[in-house]
């Protein structure tokens, strides 16, 4: 697994749950995220095998997302950019809700009570879930945090990259907004009943 590299305005090498993780902000960063996102088969094949854990208590399993616009947010506490965004992305959550969709905010803090403790104080209505660094963060292969992948109703990847700036959260937020507006309805259905 390639280290996680969260977006940061200045380097820093960490050792978090075995794994050398390097923060680095650069645009090649961003680039390289989002080239090796991982295949809706890929990530649901993970979440099967792999329910999530939430901070509460209970799992996520991936039958429970069927039909639903799915924003998969990784994070850690560690993570200066995550931790300035979680509140966005609460925020996004309230929204999609209201739509048939919802945000499955991921830590991959390797102690759980610091990603509890951090949602709680920053985003206490965010459904946050627990997968610890060796857990779906590596099967994924995930390139970057904060990363992010938008699923349609369908499970299709409609976007995936790593980054916290503006543009990039204004990107997947497009996405999943659109994904989960109802669909149109047809030239069939809006002219009635053959006569």
């Amino acid at each position: 697994m390639r280290p996680l590299v969260p977006h940061a305005s200045r380097p820093w090498i960490l050792l978090a749950g075995g794994l050398l993780v390097a923060c680095v902000a650069t645009p090649l960063a961003a680039a390289s995220a989002a080239s090796a996102a991982p295949s809706a088969q890929k990530i649901a094949a993970a979440l099967e095998a792999r329910p999530l854990r939430r901070l509460g208590g209970g799992t996520l399993p991936w039958s429970s997302l069927k039909g639903e616009v799915v924003v998969l947010h990784f994070w850690a506490s560690w993570c200066g950019p995550c931790r300035k965004e979680l509140p966005q992305i609460q925020a996004l959550h309230l929204e999609l809700a209201r739509t048939g969709g919802r945000v499955v905010a991921v830590s991959i803090d390797q102690d759980r009570r610091n990603a509890a403790d951090f949602a709680a104080r920053h985003a206490p209505d965010l459904p946050v879930y627990h997968d610890a660094p060796e857990g779906l963060a590596r099967t994924l292969d995930l390139p970057a945090l904060p990363y992010t992948v938008v699923l349609d109703r369908d499970g299709a990847v409609k976007w995936a990259g790593g980054g916290a700036d503006a543009v990039t959260r204004q990107q997947y937020a497009h996405l999943a907004r659109r994904a989960a507006q109802p669909a149109a309805p047809t030239a069939e259905s809006t002219e009635g009943p053959d006569r």
